[in-house]
C-alpha cells in the first residue's frame, strides 16, 4: 500500500516506526471498517494498484522454438551437420567434388527441425488448452460498488473494497474481518489441517477458503502485493532447474561423454592405424556421433509432458 490508502483502510500512523509494520500480521487491532466505494474511486486504485491478479512470465512462441534448437542433443547434431559441410568443402576444393556429404548435412538439419517443430506444436497446443482452463475457472467475488452488491469478476478487486465472504467461498484478497466469526481452510498456504477461525480484525489470506460463516471483510492487499502473491514471486525469482530436467541432463551427460570418447577413439583410429584420409575418418566419426546419441530425448520428453498436461486439462486439471 501506498500510505496514504493503507492509513484510509487500517487508520494506522504515517510515522517512520509504523512504516515497519506494514506487513501481514494475523491481526488488526485498530482498523476502519470499509462500507463500499464507488466505481470512480474503483477505477482509480485499479490504476494505481493494478488488476488483482499474479502476473505470469510468458514467452513467446519463436523464444519457444529456439530453445528447443540449442539444448544439448541438438547443439550435437548442429556439431555434425557443421562437420559435414566443412568435409562437403574441403573435398570440394581438393578433390574437385562435393562428394554426397552434403546429402548428409541436409538430412540431419531436416531432423533437426522436424523435431524441434513436433515438440513446439505439442508444447504450445497443451499451454493454449492450460490458458483457455484458466481464463473459463476465472474467480468471482462479491462486492459491495456504488451503495450495492454485486458479483463481479474477482481480478478487478481493489484495496478498500467492502467484499462479502461466505461459506463455500474463496477469499479474493488479502482482507480484514469487519465484523462476526468464520472458519478457514488455509491448508494451501500454511498446511494446516484444521479451519483457523477468524473474528473482528483477522487476516483471511487469498488463496484460502471459507467453510463456515458469513461477514464482510475489507480488502487490504491485492494482486502481488498478497501473502499469497509475494509468496510466488519469490518462487518465480527461483530459476534451479527441476528434477526431471536435471536427471535428464545428468543422463545426456554420460551419454554425451562416451558418444564424443567413442567418435574420438574410431577417429585416431582410422587416422593413425589404418591411415585412411583424415576427411572419410571424420565422416565415420560423425555418423557414429549420429547413431550413438539419442538425438530425440529431449523433444520426446516434452511432447510427452505436453501431451499430458492438455489431457489433464480435459479434466480440470491445471498444470503449470
Amino acid at each position: 500500500f501506498a500510505h496514504d490508502e493503507k492509513n484510509r483502510i487500517t487508520g494506522h500512523d504515517d510515522k517512520a516506526d509504523v512504516k515497519e509494520k506494514l506487513s501481514h500480521e494475523d491481526k488488526a487491532e485498530n482498523f476502519t471498517a470499509s462500507s463500499g466505494i464507488n466505481s470512480d474511486e474503483a477505477a482509480r486504485l485499479l490504476e494505481q494498484w493494478g488488476t488483482n491478479e499474479l502476473q505470469e512470465k510468458k514467452q513467446s512462441k519463436l523464444v519457444i522454438y529456439l530453445k528447443l534448437l540449442v539444448q544439448p542433443m541438438p547443439i550435437m547434431i548442429w556439431l555434425a551437420i557443421f562437420v559435414e559441410v566443412g568435409i562437403t568443402i574441403a573435398n570440394d576444393v581438393t578433390e574437385g567434388s562435393p562428394g554426397t556429404n552434403w546429402i548428409d548435412a541436409i538430412i540431419l538439419l531436416g531432423i533437426q527441425f522436424i523435431n524441434a517443430t513436433l515438440g513446439w506444436y505439442e508444447t504450445i497446443k497443451a499451454a493454449d488448452a492450460v490458458a483457455a482452463l484458466k481464463a473459463s475457472l476465472k474467480p468471482k467475488a462479491t462486492v459491495k460498488r456504488d451503495g450495492k452488491w454485486q458479483e463481479m469478476d474477482a481480478t478487478l478487486v481493489v484495496p478498500g473494497d467492502l467484499v462479502l465472504l461466505c461459506a463455500g467461498s474463496a477469499v479474493p484478497a488479502d482482507c480484514i474481518v469487519n465484523e462476526g466469526r468464520i472458519e478457514v481452510d488455509q491448508s494451501a498456504l500454511t498446511g494446516e489441517s484444521l479451519p483457523v477461525t477468524m473474528v473482528r480484525g483477522s487476516r483471511p489470506k487469498m488463496g484460502s477458503t471459507i467453510t463456515r460463516g458469513e461477514v464482510e471483510g475489507t480488502v487490504e492487499f491485492t494482486g502481488k502485493n498478497t501473502f499469497f502473491g509475494k509468496t510466488a514471486m519469490l518462487l518465480a525469482g527461483d530459476d534451479d532447474l527441476g528434477s526431471l530436467q536435471k536427471l535428464l541432463l545428468k543422463i545426456m551427460f554420460v551419454l554425451i561423454v562416451l558418444s564424443c570418447t567413442l567418435c574420438l577413439t574410431a577417429l585416431l583410429y582410422l587416422a593413425i592405424a589404418k591411415n585412411e584420409p583424415f576427411t572419410k575418418a571424420l565422416s565415420f566419426a560423425v555418423v557414429l556421433l549420429v547413431a550413438s546419441i539419442p538425438i530425440a530425448i529431449e523433444i520426446v520428453c516434452t511432447t510427452t509432458l505436453a501431451l499430458g498436461s492438455r489431457d489433464l486439462s480435459k479434466h480440470g486439471a491445471i498444470v503449470t
